[in-house]
């Protein structure tokens, strides 16, 4: 087995509770400029920005619920429903592109069933696109969680499927 999933441990999130949302709030400053540190918070805890969050977090910073669900939907990294154990996400930028990571995407959305911002009934994985890893002198770019796989190849790609899979039955 390859070393490729074996060292990344999976996504544990909390559970949603109104109740611990309101008591994580009060460490937190209300100011406005805070929102995105505090749904990071949040995203980071829950793994996602509940819907019942959105009415909470307008009333604490004094904003209307359009403006807080404004900022959370510009903003790609944040999510709506809880992800898998494991979140793939694979840079699309140009780079990566030049490099072959569209046809990666292709295999990697083949392989899983699902597309991007989905989550695998075969795997506990998660889909996104990234827009640039920071690491394009090594294209193409995988994000596993938190760990970058760089030059991803058609056999790594494979690999690593493998290894989630196994790793998620043990």
């Amino acid at each position: 087995m390859s070393d490729f999933a074996l060292n990344i441990p999976k996504n544990h999130y909390e559970d949603w509770q109104l109740d611990a949302a309101h008591k994580h709030l009060k460490n937190f400053d209300i100011e406005e400029h805070n929102l995105v540190d505090v749904l990071h918070f949040f995203q980071d805890t829950y793994g996602y920005i509940d819907k019942a969050l959105i009415p909470l977090l307008a009333k604490f910073f004094n904003l209307s619920k359009a403006e807080v669900h404004g900022v959370i939907s510009f903003y790609h990294d944040f999510r709506d429903t809880k992800p898998a154990s494991y979140i793939l996400k694979i840079c699309q930028a140009e780079s990566c592109q030049a490099m072959g990571s569209r046809a990666l995407t292709a295999e990697l959305k083949a392989a899983l069933k699902i597309d991007f911002h989905e989550t695998s009934k075969l795997a506990d994985i998660t889909l996104e696109p990234v827009y640039c890893l920071g690491n394009c002198s090594c294209s193409p770019n995988l994000m596993i969680n938190t760990k970058i796989i760089s030059r991803l190849t058609s056999e790594k790609l494979n690999q690593i499927l493998t290894n989630l899979r196994e790793v998620q039955d043990d």
